[in-house]
């Protein structure tokens, strides 16, 4: 036998040692098992925060629902398509109801290549996209990937622009240019040139890496002109992480299809995939089962969508503003090579990991958990946290930064 039961898990080994132990909350503020708080600058799934009133009583209705019958449409799924296609503008023709945002990758994926009968897709460098066979394999991270071949074919990798590491003499608008260039050569000389789509997560979800301005418009136009499918992920962005409900509104995008996860379910198991076109009825068959429109899921994505709709989003909006504006301030710091964002997902990135190590360590001393991955610091706050909290987490940062400095 283990000697502890949490043992059995087979994570545990990544999580052995984790001294930020939750056992209760409320809103941002986490409650640790020291007694102590916390304020969570670190979820991504759970966004209406902890005991939320609302939604728990929304769950608590639907247990005591009707549970839909095989390929039946409860109540709850026909509101949550409703919401899917007001909230897009009836920009997509249908919406496939999925348990996760890898699974909603890879039917993207599949799709693509069935309705453009091409074979080639096209990823960005550390892009994440799932944990699944083919997502990993798109995913731009080598800890998706390395020793867990072969990978699945037809994988072709892009430069993702990243101008925290362009020469001082470019400009944004060259760095993007040039890796629309890179991305064209690879077409040309690295591929078959058989594209059936491209996948771009519009701020990437490892490190909140936004390209710059007018680089992605560009990139729909250079995918659109070489035949493939133009794919958003916004597993992380979407769902008002960013200040709207998705972030493909504010850079003047016509995606082909979107992906949503993440927020879409508030910590339940559910993700979408919107397309434009879909396939044939005899070429559905292959997408039917699973669990995607599960009633439970369904209700908690419409109680998201409802409390989004009565201000959250607003509430996003502001706190996110004051976010970024609060990070872009501690920008001329020696040690900050760059700060970040959009809305409610931004990041601190440093001239090196022990600098990031160090100055996370001090913000968390001061009562503020965010995330840390090598030299980049990232917040993905609930989207209840407060102004007040906001705040606070840019003081703690700026006092660590001093003393850093």
């Amino acid at each position: 036998m283990q000697e502890s039961i949490e043992e059995f898990d087979l994570l545990s080994p990544l999580s052995n040692g984790n001294s930020h132990r939750a056992i209760g909350g409320s809103g941002a503020l986490l409650t640790m098992e020291s007694g102590e708080t916390t304020v969570d600058l670190n979820e991504m799934r759970v966004v209406l925060g902890q005991q939320n009133i609302a939604f728990n009583q929304a769950m608590a209705n639907a247990l005591g629902g009707f549970t839909a019958p095989k390929d039946g449409y409860s109540k709850e799924k026909q509101r949550l398509l409703q919401y899917l296609n007001d909230a897009t503008k009836g920009r997509f023709s249908s919406a496939f109801l999925t348990s996760s945002g890898s699974e909603a990758v890879e039917w993207a994926v599949r799709l693509a290549r069935k309705l453009t009968c091409k074979a080639e897709v096209f990823s960005f460098f550390e892009s994440i996209h799932g944990r699944t066979y083919l997502a990993a394999s798109m995913s731009g991270l080598p800890k998706r990937k390395v020793g867990y071949g072969p990978l699945a074919p037809g994988i072709v990798l892009l430069p993702y622009p990243n101008c925290a590491r362009k020469p001082q003499s470019m400009s944004a608008e060259e760095c993007g240019d040039a890796c629309l260039q890179q991305a064209n050569d690879i077409y040309r000389y690295g591929s078959s040139q058989s594209g059936a789509a491209l996948v771009v997560e519009l701020c990437k979800g490892f490190g909140a890496v936004r390209p710059p301005k007018g680089y992605l418009p560009k990139l729909q136009q250079w995918a659109k002109e070489n035949g493939m499918l133009f794919i958003v992920d916004e597993i992380q962005t979407g769902m008002g992480r960013t200040g709207s409900m998705f972030l493909y509104e504010q850079e003047g995008l016509d995606p082909d299809m979107l992906l949503l996860g993440k927020a879409l379910g508030n910590g339940l198991h559910i993700a979408a995939l919107l397309v434009k076109d879909a396939p044939a009825k005899d070429d559905l068959v292959a997408l039917s089962g699973g669990s995607g429109d599960d009633p439970l899921a369904c209700a908690a994505a419409c109680e998201v969508f409802r409390q989004l709709e009565c201000g959250l989003l607003s509430h996003v909006k502001s706190v996110g503003d004051a976010l970024c504006e609060g990070l872009n301030n501690l920008s001329h710091y020696n040690c900050v090579r760059e700060c970040r964002g959009v809305g409610l997902m931004a990041a601190v990135e440093f001239t090196s990991a022990d600098v990031c190590a160090r100055v996370a360590a001090k913000v968390q001393a001061a009562g503020y958990l965010p995330g840390c991955t090598g030299n980049v610091l990232f917040c993905k706050p609930p989207y209840v946290i407060t102004m007040e909290q906001v705040q606070g987490f840019i003081k703690a940062l700026s006092d660590a930064l001093e003393q850093e400095n």
